[in-house]
């Protein structure tokens, strides 16, 4: 190969390469200013996903606080109007709101909470509405029957369980307690 040819090879590459530098510098930009925009789309996703489940965990905590704290009371109400029944004297007007709340607490737990928490949810709600008959058959004799008022006491002690229940499977839920080994 003569020097001519070399020469102009040589003139050709340096041409092309000044010709394709921009071209090459643009797509190379291009490229690295899509990974990065692809990136901080995953970075959004991935923290818009943390803060989706943050809210649906404070959620579920606050729903749970209100199904627990409104069991307790309604339960601990109906045990004030058991001992006011003995005694003879009217049931608390607290006890009905009591209530209320709770079927309210309810009704929007059932929407927000899993079904292996409310599984027992729905057996302390069942668990309520009997001790309201119970309450409400003692209530309605007009006397002190001291079985029923015994049955109905006993019934409202052993409530303690499903109530337990519900808050293990709440606790559970929310990370705090582990599951019982078998």
């Amino acid at each position: 190969m003569s020097t001519g040819v070399i020469a102009l090879l040589v003139a050709v590459v340096g041409v092309a390469g000044t010709l394709l530098a921009p071209v090459t510098t643009a797509w190379v930009t291009s490229r690295s200013r899509r990974q990065e925009f692809e990136l901080q789309q995953r970075a959004d996703r991935t923290e818009r996903h943390i803060d989706a489940a943050q809210a649906n965990l404070e959620r579920r905590r606050d729903i749970y606080v209100a199904l627990n704290s409104g069991a307790r009371r309604y339960r601990f109400q109906m045990m004030a109007d058991l001992y006011a029944v003995r005694s003879g004297t009217d049931p608390d007007p607290a006890t009905e709101v009591a209530r209320v709340e709770f079927q309210d607490t309810y009704a929007q737990a059932q929407m927000l909470v899993p079904d292996d928490v409310l599984q027992p949810c729905q057996e302390v709600r069942v668990a309520l509405a009997e001790a309201k008959k119970l309450m409400e058959a003692l209530a309605e004799d007009g006397g002190p029957d001291q079985r029923k008022w015994q049955e109905t006491h006993s019934f409202l002690i052993q409530m303690w369980g499903a109530i337990t229940a519900m808050q293990l499977a709440m606790r559970q839920d929310l990370g705090i307690s582990t599951p019982p080994h078998p």
